[in-house]
């Protein structure tokens, strides 16, 4: 069944009666809406838009089994989706997968010709805990083995309702099925993220304390979290650069300051201080950091350190 938004609130079959529905202010016309049921609690959709804005204001309490979610396939164009003030992942070079909870504060605005395909499911069917659910629908991001599977499941879901739409109550379970698939390795892997990103912390506290012991390195810092050596290098930050020379430049930190705060050793003993087993590689690694040899950078400071 085809229907038209006009600025209202209207029910639709899926969609909570709370959300506001109407064309944005740059559309050009109106939109049309297919609706069909897919099975006890889904159901999909289908529409074309030149300009649409559908938003939930506020968060709002609502009872588990009657919560509405929504995963859409929406195509190129000038989109944008906000959830929490904070904007979803768009992909610049196709159609994007998108979720989220009818319940929960969101802002959709398409400006423009544009069209997208969505299922609606109660929470309820989807029988995930509200946690998982949240976490999921947070962190989808293209990325994920279930993302493309998904995303191509939804797009024929669309192209099956406009040719054969009495094959759709076959495909609810299975509709539900990649969905609930989708959320929990969704929820798992922001999990592993977290934990990886706990780990991480802690390996960095651990180097800034035992930063001066010459024997500091990956298979100390993995003996001492219960990894192995690949498991380290495996979750370290590229944007820290690699393990090796973050170990090397907080090293060179602390040297610099000790140049300063303790004048009466010579530079072999700061070095030797700081972990750095060879002078001349001290004085190098100073050098090519800091443009100046550490005697040099001691000269030029003392004033400071008096």
């Amino acid at each position: 069944m085809t229907t038209f938004v006009e600025p209202s609130n209207a029910p639709y079959r899926g969609v909570d009666p709370h959300l506001v529905m109407s064309e944005s202010h740059y559309g050009r016309g109106r939109t049309s809406v297919d609706e069909w049921v897919l099975g006890d609690g889904s159901w999909l959709m289908s529409f074309r838009y030149q300009g649409l804005a559908v938003s939930c204001p506020r968060n709002r309490r609502t009872d588990p089994s009657t919560r509405l979610l929504t995963m859409a396939v929406v195509d190129p164009g000038d989109w944008a989706l906000l959830r929490h003030g904070q904007p979803a992942i768009q992909r610049a070079d196709g159609p994007t997968l998108v979720g989220l909870d009818q319940s929960s504060a969101f802002d959709f605005r398409g400006h423009g010709d544009g069209s997208a395909v969505a299922v609606h499911i109660t929470h309820a069917r989807l029988t995930l805990a509200i946690e998982t659910v949240r976490r999921g629908l947070e962190h989808l991001h293209p990325g994920l083995p279930m993302y493309p599977l998904a995303l191509q499941h939804l797009q024929q879901l669309g192209v099956l309702a406009a040719t054969s739409p009495q094959m759709l109550a076959d495909l609810s379970a299975s509709t539900i099925g990649v969905v609930r698939s989708l959320l929990i390795s969704s929820a798992d892997d922001a999990r592993a993220v977290g934990a990886a990103n706990d780990l991480i912390t802690r390996i960095e506290r651990y180097i800034d304390e035992n930063i001066d012991h010459k024997d500091l390195g990956a298979d100390t810092i993995a003996a001492a979290h219960n990894i192995s050596v690949r498991q380290l290098y495996k979750i370290w930050p590229a944007k820290s650069g690699s393990l090796t020379g973050h170990i090397a430049s907080r090293r060179l930190g602390q040297a610099r300051i000790s140049l300063l705060t303790h004048q009466h050793l010579s530079i072999a003993a700061i070095a030797q201080k700081h972990g750095f087993t060879h002078p001349t590689h001290f004085t190098q690694r100073f050098r090519a950091t800091y443009g100046v040899t550490p005697s040099g950078w001691r000269r030029r400071n003392q004033s400071l350190s008096r």
